[in-house]
């Protein structure tokens, strides 16, 4: 009992465990997610798997050597006179029918060595060869575009993380205003000198803050959680960052013309150049498919060695073979059909792919110039609503406005600093999204594309 207690005790401590944090860079957080990343791993081996057929469909157009070797044990005469043969040791003895018919167990060793080169397919084995290598070159292209969206995402929870945080210190700068309004109407409103609807509207204002802090708490650590399984992190360690720099970030600079960034995107993108290699594959799926309806001319060439116990010796052989299905139930038509049906879908595929690009750099541009419009505007605006709330409190102090208007100046205050926040931050983002849309955004310390 004692055991079992210790046993169940050490597992709920286990259980219990707290998870213990790590500080990460903007850019160490990325590097790591490259390489811990599980989604982006199993797209990396996706990719060595595709190479490997390739050089599986490459290596079909080689001849290919093998060797055999066995045993027999058998009283079959058949069998039993081959073997003689076969060692070339028949005498005129081994003519008498009585032998013939009744040859005892013969042993019979055979070692193969064979070469089978198959010198024309129709095309079907050189076309796989190419399907396949197209489909390695798309595997490669859609691991490397999953490497830029997960440095992407890496990046926007990085940032996400860093907005709550700062989120959170912005809450906590408003309930210490609150608490303090709510302290000081509750003694005003003990000694008589305000109503208490006044000593209730602070309580309400704090009510609100403390809510709103709440929320605060959540999303950080929500956009933790999200940072955490992007970088792929093992369980009980979370991940922390640095402070966000500074309350100022500097411009981008005009993006071209959609147009223009359309056109980069579209001889850039990696994911819509896998599409396209995917395309030239089943085109080559559709050639194989044809090759049924032709001739397979192969070359075969053996060296055999037998031994009986008694003889041994060794023969060789070579010979061609043509083949020809001259009927097979429509199966070759049906497959030269079903992989024509799969290159048109392939083509749709590109078709599609393009159109997102399209979309996806449209999107990433309005996003941008909104983003600049938001900044442009919460710059300063800070500073205006500090300014609006120490006039307020100036009054308020003089007896010249009520509660609710300081109140209501705080909070405009608080929306101001979540706005330039955001905007900042957004800023950034967008301005990685765009990156991204064009197929040119690169994990730091990566030289560009």
């Amino acid at each position: 009992m004692l055991l079992r207690g210790l046993v169940i005790a050490a597992g709920l401590s286990l259980l219990a465990a707290p998870a213990h944090a790590e500080v990460f860079a903007r850019e160490q957080a990325i590097h790591y997610a490259l390489e811990h990343n599980p989604d982006l791993l199993g797209m990396r081996e996706q990719a060595a798997a595709a190479g490997s057929r390739r050089d599986a469909a490459r290596g079909a157009q080689l001849p290919q050597l093998g060797l055999n070797l066995s045993a027999s044990s058998s009283n079959n005469a058949l069998d039993a006179f081959a073997g003689r043969l076969n060692t070339r040791s028949v005498t005129a003895q081994d003519f008498d029918p009585a032998r013939l018919n009744n040859p005892g167990y013969r042993e019979l060793y055979l070692g193969q060595l064979g070469l089978r080169w198959s010198l024309y397919t129709g095309g079907r084995v050189s076309a796989q060869a190419e399907g396949a290598a197209e489909m390695a070159k798309a595997a490669q292209l859609e691991f490397e575009r999953a490497r830029e969206l997960t440095a992407f995402y890496c990046l926007q929870a990085y940032l996400n993380v860093q907005l709550a945080e700062q989120g959170l210190i912005i809450a906590e700068d408003a309930v210490g205003s609150a608490t303090q309004h709510a302290d000081t109407t509750a003694r005003l409103a003990r000694e008589g000198r305000i109503v208490s609807s006044d000593k209730l509207t602070a309580e309400v204002n704090l009510a609100a803050m403390q809510s709103a802090r709440a929320q605060a708490r959540t999303r950080l650590e929500r956009a933790r959680h999200q940072l955490a399984r992007v970088m792929g992190l093992p369980p009980l360690v979370e991940p922390s960052v640095t402070p966000y720099p500074g309350s100022s970030v500097s411009m981008p600079p005009q993006p071209a013309e959609p147009a223009t960034l359309e056109q980069t995107a579209l001889a850039r993108r990696k994911d819509l150049a896998a599409a396209q290699a995917v395309q030239l594959a089943a085109r080559s799926q559709v050639d194989a498919a044809r090759a049924a309806h032709l001739p397979q001319v192969d070359l075969v060439a053996t060296h055999n060695r037998f031994d009986n116990g008694d003889a041994n010796d060794s023969s060789n052989s070579v010979m061609g073979v043509v083949a020809l299905d001259l009927y097979s139930g429509g199966q070759a038509s049906a497959g030269v059909s079903a992989a024509a049906a799969e290159a048109k879908r392939a083509e749709w595929q590109v078709q599609a792919r393009t159109q997102s690009v399209r979309q996806e750099v449209g999107d990433a541009y309005q996003a941008l110039r909104e983003a600049r419009e938001r900044h442009e505007i919460a710059t300063g605006n800070v500073e205006r609503a500090r300014e609006t709330v120490r006039q307020v409190q100036l009054r308020y102090g003089q007896g010249r406005t009520i509660l609710i208007d300081l109140l209501q100046a705080e909070r405009a205050l608080v929306e101001a600093r979540n706005e330039e926040l955001g905007a900042r931050l957004s800023l950034e983002v967008s301005q990685a999204a765009l990156a991204l849309a064009q197929g040119a955004f690169t994990p730091p310390g990566e030289p560009q594309p």
